[in-house]
């Protein structure tokens, strides 16, 4: 794995949304990745069934615990007190499932020394958006820098508390919570974020790749400022905007090969000005434009046709969805999990 730097996983909140409803996708966006895919909903979830308990085996490995399935789903209050949905979550989140806290005593630990997240707050909150019932307790932590954010708890021992409650909320980011202890969510920068991004980077190599180098239908190298990976097959998984994989341009163009971006099934290159339009309308909609595949998961040119027969594609290069969103997580495991297995099986 080549990588250049931390991209969008590194910012996620701490909860992953997989998929809402298969049925529905399947049936009302056709140009969704996982409707290109060519499977049905049985084979999908079964996919599914297999590439999620391999992905929280692989993390609890690397040293981070996940729990959750992609068939349930919960909703976990952010240092703010607003709900958001997930699937997935750390095991230090889990236990803040606001549905689970009902009928119990939340405590809420606030840290003076931070000026961005306040707990008195967010009890607040959870007392009027989720009728949970909620109380604040200030610490102090002395040795943190003036004007501190959450992110400068990352690491540091979970503090002690005067007060006792059967569920105990603190902010992202500290070690050795105590019994009953959670974490909430997070805003940008994200400790959950960083904890993910550096139990998946484990065994990656620092390049920035520059160009693909190709003979005869098949893509035979990344090049790197400083030196040449060969292999036999492989997948680009270069994220979005903001992993660099599409550069925002007019119109979105793919760096390292020049491979087709579309949006709705058609090729931005064509979209003329109304594409812009939308777009100024509605900044999110410029999401929805990516990399389109073939059901193998092999990227498509502008034309169409599929250029590379050992060349993948998995994750937020993908178009057709909106990684804010319900498959914010599950197109790129479940696009992952495949490319990694077809290239895996290439020219074999």
């Amino acid at each position: 794995m080549l990588a250049r730097a931390p991209g969008a996983t590194a910012l996620y909140s701490g909860a992953m949304e997989i998929v809402d409803d298969l049925e529905a996708l399947l049936k009302t966006e056709p140009h969704h990745p996982l409707t290109r895919l060519r499977l049905d909903s049985l084979r999908l979830a079964t996919e599914l069934d297999t590439a999620i308990p391999a992905l929280l085996l692989a993390l609890e490995k690397d040293g981070l615990k996940v729990e959750g399935s992609w068939r349930t789903r919960g909703r976990f209050a952010d240092i703010h007190g607003v709900a958001r949905p997930g699937n997935l979550m750390p095991a230090t989140v889990s236990l803040g499932e606001l549905r689970a806290l009902s009928g119990h005593r939340v405590l809420v630990v606030g840290v003076s020394e931070v000026g961005e997240y306040d707990a008195t707050s967010t009890a607040q909150a959870l007392k009027e958006l989720h009728h949970i019932e909620a109380e604040a307790e200030e610490v102090s932590i002395k040795e943190l820098p003036v004007g501190a954010s959450v992110t400068d708890l990352y690491g540091r021992r979970a503090p002690s508390l005067k007060a006792r409650a059967p569920a105990i909320a603190f902010p992202p980011g500290f070690t050795g919570l105590p019994d009953g202890g959670f974490e909430l969510l997070s805003a940008a920068p994200s400790p959950h974020g960083w904890r993910l991004q550096q139990a998946i980077g484990l065994g990656a190599v620092s390049a920035d790749v520059t160009e693909l180098q190709s003979a005869g239908g098949r893509v035979t190298a990344a090049q790197a400022a400083d030196k040449t990976y060969r292999g036999d097959a492989f997948v680009l998984a270069t994220g979005h905007h903001i992993g660099g994989g599409l550069l925002k341009e007019n119109p979105v163009r793919e760096p390292l090969l020049g491979l087709g971006v579309f949006r709705d099934g058609r090729s931005v290159a064509h979209a003329g000005t109304r594409l812009q339009h939308i777009e100024y309308l509605e900044p999110a909609q410029q999401f929805l434009a990516g990399v389109m595949t073939d059901e193998r998961l092999h990227p498509l040119e502008e034309s169409g046709g599929v250029r590379f027969e050992n060349l993948y594609a998995a994750g937020a290069v993908l178009g057709g969805f909106d990684y804010a969103g319900p498959c914010g997580f599950g197109v790129p495991i479940l696009t992952g999990w495949l490319a990694g297995r077809w290239a895996a099986r290439d020219g074999r």
